[in-house]
């Protein structure tokens, strides 16, 4: 009997343990307004955490650095292009939030972008068909290998690889939507599990809030 099943669970229980530990962390430094606010899944975080400076390129081709996140309130997801369940699920919920939150004003609209952990085959064009799958507006970028392991490990966000019995792999990685606001810190953090709903609704509590 093969092992990698084995391994891909050890693999998945492990990413799981660190993202759990992740949240709780930033729950104890900055989460007192969470209660404040009413909100039922994001963390606030307290002061609002700057963007490490970063650079990226979106799908294209075009520069992608923390100032094409200001002056906007922006959903920052981690995932890949070739994710068999996680990524197009949370895609396809984001797009229905964005919906559901249609009716505020342009300037308070979520800006949703996607940045690939799997940039070896994420390449822009790679993005730019399948984000826009989900929504027009959606933005998805990727990078050298050495920036996004720049990128995701500043932030805390958990990546690891397993390999599939075809020999491929899959990338394992925290389901969690960053907010980030238009001075271009992380000002929440959406923790599974993901509805549209409840994140449209914690999202309209935080940006009236500000």
């Amino acid at each position: 009997m093969s092992r990698t099943p084995s391994i891909v669970v050890a693999a998945i229980v492990a990413i799981v343990a660190i993202a759990s530990g992740m949240l709780l962390a930033r729950s104890i430094l900055g989460g007192g307004g969470s209660t404040q606010l009413g909100l039922a899944r994001a963390t606030l975080l307290e002061p609002a955490r700057p963007l490490p400076d970063f650079t990226l390129v979106d799908q294209d081709g075009a520069q992608f650095g923390p100032q094409r996140v200001k002056n906007q309130w922006t959903l920052l997801f981690f995932g890949f292009t070739h994710c068999p369940d996680v990524c197009p699920t949370t895609l396809g919920m984001l797009a229905q939030t964005e919906k559901q939150l249609a009716d505020l004003p342009e300037a308070r609209r979520p800006h949703v972008v996607l940045v690939s952990v799997d940039p070896k085959r994420d390449t822009p064009q790679q993005l730019a068909s399948y984000v826009k799958f989900f929504s027009p507006s959606f933005t998805g970028v990727t990078g050298s290998q050495e920036s996004i392991d720049d990128f995701t490990r500043a932030l805390g966000v958990p990546v690891g690889i397993s390999p599939t019995s075809n020999g491929g792999y899959n990338v394992d990685h925290s389901a969690a939507i960053f907010l980030i606001d238009p001075n271009g810190a992380m000002r929440a953090l959406f923790s599974t599990p993901h509805e549209s709903q409840v994140i449209a609704a914690d999202y309209r509590r935080i940006v009236t809030a500000d």
